[in-house]
């Protein structure tokens, strides 16, 4: 699999929706969405978004079903099962969930896959993320000074159990 370095949301997006607190030129902040990027892309088991061109190749010990790792498939450009190269237009897949009608024990199978544009409930989630870990690097959750206290929502850009709820439906295996 190809790996992604292109974070969900942009620098710009970040100082827009935090009013400024949160400048375009903090020396962490690429650096932080990137790291929430690959947090959610982890989280879900695939990279999501943009459309990519992959290839997944297993050898098991006995033959079983292809599965493909993705969501969002276009298209099955290509296959070998056992040493037998397949037409591509001979093969079923499921957009959605990655299976195919493929079966074997040395499988590689080429496909693109991942939504053309980062889905905007996780560019909210990649910019809360980024924040909570630049709004409290030390991993701080309440601070109090005399009668006044602070309880952060959100710290060190690590996912809640809302945020799995919210990612549900960009996991793989995830039927809608």
């Amino acid at each position: 699999m190809a790996l992604q370095t292109e974070s969900f949301a942009t620098a710009q997006e970040m100082a827009d929706r935090s009013q400024g607190a949160i400048p375009v030129n903090h020396p962490f902040l690429e650096k932080e969405l990137k790291a929430a990027t690959e947090t959610i892309r982890n989280a879900c088991g695939w990279h999501i978004a943009k459309v990519e061109t992959l290839t997944f190749e297993r050898v098991g010990p006995y033959a079983e079903h292809v599965w493909l790792p993705a969501m969002a498939i276009a298209s099955v450009t290509a296959a070998t099962i056992d040493g037998t190269v397949l037409v591509a237009d001979s093969i079923e897949f499921d957009k959605m969930t990655g299976w195919t009608n493929l079966c074997g024990r040395r499988r590689s199978v080429t496909f693109t896959a991942g939504f053309a544009d980062v889905p905007a409930d996780l560019v909210t989630l990649t910019l809360e993320l980024a924040a909570g870990a630049l709004g409290s690097p030390t991993g701080i959750t309440r601070e109090q000074a005399g009668g006044v206290s602070v309880t952060y929502a959100r710290s060190s850009g690590a996912l809640q159990a809302s945020d799995h709820d919210r990612l549900a439906a960009y996991k793989i295996g995830w039927l809608p």
